[in-house]
């Protein structure tokens, strides 16, 4: 590319072969002229200053490394089927033993992906991974390049024909760009470099080392400030000398006094501030917090979770994995997708205690949206990462309280109508059509031979089980639960039971039952065909007393 030439980025240039480069292999930004600042802070922070000013020396800075970068290492990768995000895990494959297990030689897998992204929190290069490879072409093990001493080659066609690494001897070696992965957080100006929190949080860094050599200092100099021994008279060089080794504090003299002799007197002039009016715990508080910013990880996450209830630490873990680590972890895994094409790279999240709070809450609501009729079990059990079940009423929407099927989310429910009509119940089948069929005077379905009718499982013929009362003739009203339209619907058939069937039949079908709805006074019986019998005098029977029938 003409705005970026390959000779900005060689390593000849920079062994003085050809001409001093204006800009060295794999430099970062701030080192640019072009877009260097001219005035106030533009250090540059590669991975060598990155790690001695920061790492190092800062706390929070190696803190927040540390818990992003053993946080992804600790995490199982996994592919999924079919090139697809959604896909179907696949948890054993040989090139996830290199992920999981051993990645070379030298590495466990969980070394080598710590220091994979420590490397991409601190170089301003990127991350540069060595694919080696066996016979057949298949990824056997993974080596970390020094992000320092490797660049990539930049191509007018290829953007990158291969990657340039300096040996400790001194000699080059150049990778083809098919064998080595370069990871690296998108930078907005140049293409080839890497944005890190070390470059935002640079002042931060180093505001807080410089006020901890302060405060070292300042204790090491036996809690004195700095200041100048006015002495009023003339004194010699050697005077001078004894003075100021006499005044010169350290712990070895802390709480020593000394005493001087002069003619004129002599004043002590305080030319340094205290930590009080360098406003040193604020300064530093400060730098903490916008050094935790930059990295994205919370206080509370680095362990320190003082000041803060359950429930705001305990946000601050999901904002830190949501907002800090998926994208770290999405950057990783999509900078090894060449590594194959049948494959997607992922990782595994379900074991985060923090990530299974948050899909338990997901998981409430939408047992709410079920339960209210919003989802059917289908879309319910998707949405929690279960598989579909083969269902017609898995896939309706069913409406409170008795989950009745008001509608279906893959097909058209039939016209409740049309059901009443042929004499069966809205979504049901089977008995519910033979208990339509003989409450319509019908016959039931005859069963295989000595075999009673076919019927409802477990009901006698012709009873209707609860719940399956049929429909109105007008329809279904809106409006009213189908649980009472049922119910009203059955009140209004004209039927009986008949003892000798052991079903209902159609009213008038049972014989003898002309005069059961009579008043009992009027309901003739055989006592009254019997003739009263003479008494004797002077007997008297009981009441109801009467010569046996038989």
């Amino acid at each position: 590319m003409a705005w970026n030439p390959t000779t900005n980025k060689s390593f000849e240039n920079i062994a003085g072969v050809e001409k001093k480069a204006a800009i060295s292999v794999g430099a970062p930004i701030a080192y640019s002229p072009s877009l260097q600042p001219k005035t106030g802070y533009h250090d540059g922070w590669d991975i060598t200053k990155a790690y001695q000013d920061g790492v190092a020396k800062i706390t929070w800075v190696f803190r927040c490394i540390d818990v992003i970068a053993s946080n992804q290492a600790k995490l199982p990768m996994i592919f999924r089927r079919d090139n697809n995000p959604f896909g179907e895990v696949v948890s054993t494959d040989p090139i996830l033993e290199v992920f999981n297990n051993t990645s070379n030689i030298g590495e466990n897998a969980f070394a080598f992906r710590y220091r994979l992204s420590a490397q991409l929190l601190m170089s301003s290069r990127g991350v540069f991974i060595e694919v080696v490879r066996d016979r057949l072409g298949d990824p056997m093990a993974l080596h970390l390049l020094p992000p320092q001493d490797t660049a990539p080659i930049p191509h007018v066609s290829k953007f990158v024909s291969g990657y340039e690494v300096k040996l400790p001897q001194g000699d080059k070696r150049i990778i083809k760009p098919d064998n080595v992965i370069w990871i690296r957080r998108p930078h907005p100006l140049d293409p080839y470099l890497s944005m890190t929190p070390m470059q935002a949080a640079g002042v931060a860094i180093e505001v807080e080392n410089l006020a901890k050599v302060y405060n070292r200092n300042f204790l090491v100099n036996d809690g004195r400030p700095g200041g100048l021994l006015v002495v009023r008279s003339e004194i010699s060089d050697e005077d001078k000398d004894e003075l100021r080794s006499r005044f010169q504090g350290n712990l070895a003299r802390a709480g020593a006094v000394g005493v001087i002799a002069s003619d004129d007197g002599a004043d002590f002039v305080d030319t340094a501030a205290n930590p009080r009016d360098a406003a040193y715990i604020q300064m530093r508080t400060l730098n903490k917090e916008e050094i935790l910013a930059a990295f994205g990880v919370p206080e509370s996450i680095i362990g320190n979770s003082a000041n803060r209830t359950f429930s705001n630490a305990m946000e601050e873990g999901k904002v830190f994995w949501m907002e800090t680590m998926e994208p770290h972890l999405d950057l990783i895994a999509r900078s090894f997708d060449p590594i194959s094409d049948e494959y997607f790279v992922d990782f595994d999240t379900t074991g985060v205690p923090i990530l299974i709070l948050s899909l338990q809450e997901q998981s409430q609501f939408h047992l709410q949206e079920f339960q209210q009729g919003l989802i059917s079990v289908n879309e319910y059990r998707t949405s929690i990462g279960r598989k579909k079940v083969e269902s017609d009423i898995a896939d309706s929407l069913l409406s409170n309280p008795n989950l009745t099927p008001i509608a279906n989310t893959e097909k058209p429910m039939e016209d409740p109508n049309e059901q009443a009509a042929a004499g069966a119940v809205p979504g049901m089948a089977g008995g519910a059509a033979q208990i339509g069929a003989q409450m319509a005077g019908g016959q039931p379905p005859a069963g295989a031979e000595g075999q009673p009718p076919a019927g409802a499982e477990g009901q006698p013929q012709g009873q209707i089980p609860a719940g399956m009362e049929p429909i109105p003739q007008g329809g279904v009203q809106a409006g009213v639960p189908l649980a009472g339209q049922g119910t009203d619907a059955a009140q209004t058939v004209a039927a009986e039971f008949s003892p000798e069937q052991g079903a209902f039949v159609p009213l008038g079908t049972v014989e003898g039952a002309e005069d059961i709805e009579l008043p009992a006074s009027q309901v003739p019986s055989e006592l009254d065909e019997l003739e009263p019998e003479e008494e004797e005098e002077g007997e008297k029977s009981l009441p109801f007393q009467r010569n046996p029938i038989f």
